[in-house]
């Protein structure tokens, strides 16, 4: 993982992580992503700080699909 994936992955955990702390790991991580994504539309078009938040949600969705698979493999189907 780069480098500024990674730092970007903790500065979400840090910014929307305590938002979401009483949550499943699972659902934590999706609403990380959605506000990532919720972010990203509002920032300028084409710069490589919205790519960031982008590839950033991506990860968390994998997180969070990781999670699920982990948690209760038959339940995968299941997360949107």
């Amino acid at each position: 993982m780069p480098d500024s994936l990674r730092v970007r992955l903790e500065e979400a955990i840090r910014t929307y992580g305590p938002r979401v702390a009483n949550r499943p790991v699972p659902d934590a991580l999706e609403q990380i992503a959605e506000s990532l994504i919720t972010d990203a539309k509002s920032a300028p078009v084409g710069s490589r700080e919205t790519a960031m938040m982008v590839l950033a949600a991506d990860a968390m969705i994998t997180f969070a699909c990781e999670a699920v698979a982990e948690l209760d493999p038959g339940q995968l189907a299941e997360f949107r």
